[in-house]
């Protein structure tokens, strides 16, 4: 099992945590792409300062010397799959193998409402999302088929720079069928959200059938998850913890507890969360991205040295 961060912040925040994750070995970080975060998602006028972050991974992989940034996910509402391809492909030529491109179907409204982006019903968007997918893939894949569909239409051309093989697509969310479907035709990385034993199972079992069914190579996939961690390396901090988790969430800290235990989420001491890492090996996820809800340096180095614990007691 593989630990990863998830976070976003300003350019710098983001910068100063890549630098202390390569001083750490850590591979990865992801981007979540929204327009609107914070406590802004609740009350429009309590702003808090959002960046494009594809645009910030591209300063990120020259500011840095290994790490990887993969994005989770952008909204294909948000950008005609014709720019997320060339946006990509500029990025990798900046630092080859560093941009992994995660897209889906949106899920925000309010940053649609506010920003005047379209936002269709979630039916439209997943046949968006889809036709987006065979759109990047086919422009990325230097084949000059071209394709056409009802929403977005690529005529047959050399598409440069074709580099498919150095950006790694990524799909992930929650769905149960339609996710895990479009995940096993279209992605090199399954990112589902942490759940229930049974809940992931199943959608892991589809994203593989499918997965074979169109003829990939499942050696070559990744499955992976993300959570918020709400844990401590003592009960003391735990209740930390979950009063960080209760203000960045805007939730009751009764309520974060008792659903982050339901869930199977990570909380608790390294020897809670080992049960939650077991299942998820058994299931089949290899990696975590920790969606750290507070990046302030203690309690940063504390939640990764309480999955480290966990992940040595597997």
């Amino acid at each position: 099992m593989k630990i990863y961060i998830q976070a976003r912040g300003s350019y710098e925040t983001l910068l100063n945590l890549s630098n202390w994750a390569e001083q750490n070995e850590i591979e990865r970080i992801g981007l979540p792409d929204h327009y609107i975060v914070g406590k802004q998602r609740h009350d429009k006028n309590n702003p808090a300062p959002a960046l494009d972050l594809l645009t910030a991974s591209a300063g990120l992989v020259r500011d840095t010397k290994k790490l990887v940034y993969s994005i989770l996910v952008s909204p294909i509402t948000f950008r005609h799959p014709s720019v997320l391809v060339k946006m990509a492909s500029t990025i990798n030529e900046m630092a080859p193998n560093r941009f992994r491109l995660g897209v889906g179907t949106g899920w925000l409204e309010i940053e649609h409402e506010l920003y005047g982006i379209p936002f269709p019903d979630l039916k439209t968007r997943f046949e968006m999302l889809e036709e987006s997918l065979i759109y990047i893939r086919e422009a990325l894949s230097g084949d000059n088929q071209g394709f056409k569909g009802e929403y977005y239409q690529l005529e047959k051309f050399p598409v440069e720079p074709a580099t498919l093989s150095q950006i790694p697509i990524i799909i992930g969310g929650g769905g149960k069928v339609k996710t895990p479907t479009l995940a096993g035709k279209y992605s090199e990385e399954f990112n589902i959200y942490a759940g229930p034993k049974e809940t992931l199972q199943n959608s892991i079992n589809l994203f593989k059938f499918v997965a074979s069914e169109n003829g990939r190579d499942e050696k070559t996939l990744e499955i992976t998850t993300a959570c918020p961690p709400v844990v401590g390396l003592t009960k003391e901090s735990v209740d930390n913890s979950l009063i960080t988790a209760a203000k960045a969430l805007i939730q009751p800290k009764d309520e974060i507890a008792k659903n982050w235990k339901e869930r199977s989420y990570l909380y608790g001491t390294p020897e809670d969360v080992v049960k939650t890492l077991s299942m998820w090996q058994e299931v089949g996820i290899e990696a975590v991205y920790l969606q750290l809800l507070d990046l302030e340096p203690s309690k940063r180095d504390e939640s990764v040295e309480v999955i480290q614990k966990a992940i040595n007691l597997l």
